[in-house]
């Protein structure tokens, strides 16, 4: 690989840095300062900006430390004219423009220009006729038609060793829109070994990457901005705690101003549903950036899940009045009318999010949510299927189709999404519930008991899994499984400190007291039918239960003792004598199955 003048001052610089060392920031702020602008110079928006975030996070330099313009070849001279007219016209999104001013330029910084403006140009015209026809879009019907040009003159030059770490990364991007994978993974690896300051090469390899596994095979370049990238596909493969320990180090080596990794810390913790966290970091997040967009959709999914309708309100109407088209903006409105239960409106702003960026993940699966609730099944089959297309690790997608096969009546088409979604986050009860009713559906009730225990065992977050084990033991006429279900779904109910009008405690207490009679427990049987009397629906049942014990012990009936009950429920139903086998939810990638 050919490295330019200013790639081998870059390659110095990151000798000089000590690889993985954070002990110079001033030299990293240097280097980022450096790739900020080459990035800009190129049209690479994403990473100059990303680079320019971090560094703003460090110390300002002073005048004698700041990094020297890069230097100038005899190629980059000549070609100095076409280029200052070509990015001009790039910049204004004239991209056929600018690639017809640029032909047979022949400085890297030239050439790359024309290759990413006739690939640019291909994407907008791809687009342009995907948003034109947003109905069912099989994949593949519309294309990028420069892609195969691009690949071609790429090659040749790579196989040459002519293309700088700019090129090497366009020349990967190709490879991964032409469904290339193997190859592009190979490319976008030594792209980031020829410059490693590039965050557009290391974001790329995050996206193509499924497992840990894979990771483990790579060969990284051994420098401090491989923490960033290990640090961010920890968060995508839902390796949560290995991600908040990386990012807390990276706070800790002198990063606590930055923006990205205080937004990153978030979204993990969105990720493992400690919703208050990610809310308040969300909060001061806002505090220090307060126009910024980017995961605004993903606060707005937790103030969602909380059904904070006011502060909904008020941050869609604060980034309509910061920038009204852009696609984080319509996913935020779309979840405030979904809270609303607007759903025609709701999924009108998906729709019009997709028709800014149809790659946009997020809005595809919330549009499938919402054709679920209009009982659109193919519509939200279409769209779940889309947001797969686009990242087959979002796991709310396969949970979705499984949902709409479920309302189908398709057990086995739900049983494979199901699985799919659990093997994406196998620490999820949401995933072994669904999978646990799917094998009931199918009456394989072995697996179903397995599936309801996980989900108690991994920290069940709907408090549902033991009431199900506990129905599926009585079916079984297990009564005495069933019982010890029921005890420990109360004792869960209550040392959470929960609302008592839980739906199913009325059922666990019906059953208990029904359980106690039958074993001649009298004292236990009348406690839980008493407990029964609280609720509406089991209360004539409660008040028979009672006269028939009275009954019995007027007759002289005695209570029995050589009968085992599985464990008596306790005095008190209080959070401090009642043990559980609950799993924080910050630990939950530590449990294993």
């Amino acid at each position: 690989v050919v490295i330019g003048p200013a790639d081998a001052m870059a390659a110095a610089a990151m000798v000089a840095a000590g690889g993985g060392d954070f002990s110079d920031l001033r030299e990293i702020k240097k280097q980022l300062l450096s790739v900020a602008e080459r990035s800009r110079e190129r049209g690479l928006q994403h990473s100059g900006k990303w680079a320019a975030e971090l560094a703003f996070a460090l110390e300002p330099l002073p005048l004698s430390e700041l990094p020297p313009p890069p230097v100038l070849t005899e190629e980059d001279a000549r070609d100095l004219d076409a280029y200052t007219l070509a990015k001009s016209y790039f910049d204004l999104k004239e991209y056929d423009r600018a690639a017809y001013f640029l032909q047979g330029c022949k400085s890297q910084k030239a050439y790359f220009l024309y290759m990413y403006s006739r690939y640019l140009s291909g994407e907008k015209k791809k687009d342009d006729e995907t948003v034109d026809s947003l109905g069912p879009l099989e994949k593949g019907q519309v294309k990028n038609e420069a892609l195969r040009e691009l690949r071609v003159e790429l090659s040749k030059k790579h196989k040459a060793q002519e293309l700088d770490g700019f090129g090497l990364y366009l020349y990967g991007v190709v490879l991964r829109k032409l469904d290339l994978v193997k190859e592009a993974i190979d490319v976008f690896v030594e792209a980031a070994h020829v410059l490693p300051l590039h965050w557009g090469a290391w974001l790329e390899l995050c996206n193509l990457i499924t497992d840990k596994e894979m990771l483990k095979f790579l060969s990284l370049p051994d420098t401090w901005m491989k923490e960033f990238f290990l640090a961010h596909i920890y968060t995508e493969l839902q390796l949560i705690e290995e991600a908040l320990q990386k990012y807390q180090s990276l706070i800790d080596v002198g990063f606590s101003k930055s923006t990205y990794i205080i937004s990153q810390i978030a979204v993990a913790y969105h990720n493992i549903r400690d919703i208050d966290k990610a809310l308040s970091i969300f909060n001061e997040l806002r505090k220090q950036d307060p126009y910024r967009i980017e995961n605004m959709d993903t606060f707005s999914n937790l103030l969602y899940v909380r059904s904070m309708k006011p502060e909904l309100s008020y941050l869609a109407h604060n980034l309509c009045e910061i920038d009204k088209y852009r696609v984080e903006t319509c996913c935020v409105i779309g979840n405030y009318y979904s809270l609303r239960s607007q759903h025609e409106k709701a999924a009108l702003y998906f729709q019009r999010a997709l028709k800014l960026n149809p790659r946009y993940l997020g809005a595809w699966t919330l549009m499938g949510h919402e054709y679920m609730e209009m009982k659109n099944t193919s519509a939200a089959i279409q769209a779940y299927r889309h947001a797969i297309e686009v990242n087959k690790r979002d796991y709310r997608a396969w949970y979705g189709l499984g949902q709409t096969y479920e309302i189908l009546k398709m057990p086995f088409y739900c049983l494979y999404y199901y699985r799919r979604a659990h093997q994406l986050r196998p620490n999820d009860s949401r995933m072994l519930v669904a999978l646990g009713e799917c094998y009931e559906k199918l009456n394989q009730l072995v697996e179903a008991k397995k599936c309801y225990w996980r989900a108690y065992a991994v920290g069940d977050v709907e408090k549902m899994a033991l009431v199900k084990l506990a129905k599926l033991h009585e079916q079984l006429n297990e009564s005495e499984q069933a019982a010890q279900c029921y005890i420990k779904y109360i004792q869960d109910i209550y040392s959470c400190g929960e609302v008592v009008e839980h739906l199913e405690i009325s059922t666990a207490y019906r059953y208990l007291a029904q359980y106690y009679f039958k074993c001649k427990l009298w004292d236990e049987a009348s406690a839980c039918a008493q407990k029964c009397c609280a609720f509406n629906d089991t209360r004539e049942e409660g008040k028979a239960l009672l006269r028939q014990i009275l009954q019995l012990r007027n007759q002289g009936e005695t209570s029995s003792t050589d009968v085992a009950a599985p464990f008596f429920l306790p005095a008190s139903l209080s959070a401090n004598n009642t043990p559980t086998r609950r799993v924080s939810p910050v630990n939950l990638s530590s449990v294993t199955p």
